[in-house]
């Protein structure tokens, strides 16, 4: 199952930045973009988020996997590439929960380059108040293709690559 999400093209104004919301990560507020080096932004926890009634009905806790998007989308912002995808999150760790009425300050920061130069690597963490509430060593972005809705996804060269892993041509 992969996750996707829209990416502005250009580093936007914080007005201009998508409030978080049901299953989508985002913001409340970008406190700081050094493009290249490095972002931070805060994600306010409401109590109102229909996913607490499920997760978990009698102690709400924000999905691990959300607030992982949050940190990826805030890093493709700094980075300033909205072609940008996640190749791999290494060293993920959710240090305490985080529960409605929680402000998240999210930062991320350049962890260098890669190996490979159409990688781009970040570190990142989320805190509320002084705890850190999770952390990741490094995020490695790479440009790729933008998911569809139906599972497939659309490269550079027009080609159609399906949810399988096949290619096929694009049609017009």
């Amino acid at each position: 199952m992969t996750a996707s999400y829209t990416v502005p093209t250009a580093l936007p104004a914080p007005a201009d930045v998508p409030a978080a919301g049901i299953g989508t990560p985002g913001f409340d507020r970008i406190l700081e973009v050094s493009p290249g080096i490095r972002a931070e932004a805060l994600l306010n926890v409401t109590g109102t988020l229909p996913f607490f009634d499920t997760h978990f009905p009698r102690r709400p806790i924000l999905p691990g996997v959300l607030l992982t998007e949050s940190m990826i989308a805030l890093a493709v912002l700094a980075a300033g590439d909205p072609l940008l995808r996640l190749r791999a999150a290494e060293g993920l760790r959710f240090r305490r929960f985080v529960t409605p009425g929680d402000q998240v300050r999210i930062t991320v920061e350049t962890a260098g380059a890669g190996s490979d130069p159409a990688e781009s690597r970040w570190k990142a963490t989320a805190r509320v108040g002084e705890a850190t509430v999770a952390a990741v060593r490094t995020l490695r972005l790479v440009r790729g293709p933008v998911a569809e809705a139906n599972g497939s996804t659309a490269s550079a060269n027009g080609s159609t690559v399906e949810a399988n892993g096949r290619t096929a041509e694009a049609k017009s």
